[in-house]
């Protein structure tokens, strides 16, 4: 049986986080984020964005209070294959009580939200569901096998070959 709360539902073993879809279907996850120390962490409602292979995207301006340090600088190649140059800072992020730290992309438009991409979701383990209901991110098995991987052993049994067949 499972029991429900407020933030999700508990399966048992796996540990469910949960967010919101909003009006347009896009999912949502409450994050809190800083740097130098939790100090200063602020709040924020973030879009999963599984095509942003990058940790977090933030506005700059609302990176400053964050006290986050300054990593370095990145392209990032967007949707339309144009290149986009971004700075990026050392943070962490703590959702629903899991603490993850990586590197956050300074997005110089203030008009965009917080991102989480899938940098977030590998650091975290996390599997992202999506439905109707909303949004779950469960734990990931302890194994997960990629459709492109191949388990190890023999291959499969093949009908045997047929002997040429000699024309005369």
């Amino acid at each position: 049986m499972l029991a429900h709360s407020k933030w999700g539902t508990n399966t048992g073993d796996m540990a469910v986080k949960t967010g919101y879809l909003d009006n347009a279907g896009h999912p949502h996850i409450k994050i809190r984020v800083w740097g130098l120390s939790d100090k200063f962490g602020q709040e924020f409602e973030a879009m999963i964005d599984t095509g942003f292979s990058g940790y977090l995207s933030l506005p700059l301006v609302r990176a400053f209070p964050l006290a986050l340090t300054l990593f370095g600088t990145t392209q990032y190649e967007l949707a339309d294959g144009s290149m986009s140059p971004k700075l990026l800072a050392h943070g962490s992020i703590d959702h629903e009580g899991e603490i993850t730290s990586g590197l956050i992309a300074l997005e110089s438009n203030a008009n965009c939200g917080p991102l989480v991409g899938m940098e977030f979701l590998r650091q975290s383990k996390k599997m992202l569901l999506l439905g109707k209901g909303g949004v779950v991110l469960l734990d990931e098995p302890p194994e997960v096998i990629s459709v492109a991987e191949k388990p190890p052993g023999k291959p499969p049994e093949e009908a045997p070959e047929k002997p040429p067949r000699e024309i005369s």
